[in-house]
C-alpha cells in the first residue's frame, strides 16, 4: 500500500467521495486515483456507497472506506497489522471482519 491509497481510505473515512474530488484534494493524478481505488475495492477496503447521475450518462460514483480501525505493532522483528473493516454501508456494526496480516522484518534487514 502506497502514500495514494493511504490518503484515498483516509479521504473517504467520513463520508463518501468521488475520485475527481480525491484527485484534486490531494494531488494524485486522476488515473491513479482510479487504479487505487480499484485495488482497494479488490482488498475490500472501500467500496461504491452511491452513484450520483451526471452529465456524460456515466454516473459519479462516491466511494467510501471500510476501515473501522487499523492497528500495527512490532515485535520480536515481525510487524503484525491488524484490519478491521466493516460491513459496506453499515456505521455502527458491533463487530467488523478482522484481517491480520504478519511480515517479518528481519528477513527484509538481512537480504538488504
Amino acid at each position: 500500500m502506497d502514500e495514494y491509497a493511504v490518503r484515498i481510505l483516509m479521504g473517504t473515512f467520513e463520508r463518501p467521495v468521488s475520485a475527481l474530488e480525491l484527485s484534486r484534494r490531494f494531488g494524485i493524478p486522476i488515473a491513479a486515483c482510479y487504479r487505487r481505488i480499484k485495488e482497494l475495492e479488490g482488498l475490500g477496503l472501500v467500496y461504491c456507497e452511491r452513484e450520483l447521475p451526471s452529465r456524460n450518462g456515466r454516473g459519479l460514483q462516491l466511494f467510501r472506506s471500510r476501515l473501522k480501525s487499523v492497528r500495527i505493532a512490532l515485535e520480536d522483528g515481525n510487524l503484525w497489522a491488524r484490519v478491521e473493516v466493516g460491513p459496506p454501508g453499515v456505521l455502527a456494526a458491533p463487530h467488523g471482519e478482522i484481517r491480520e496480516q504478519t511480515l517479518n522484518l528481519r528477513a527484509a534487514v538481512d537480504s538488504a
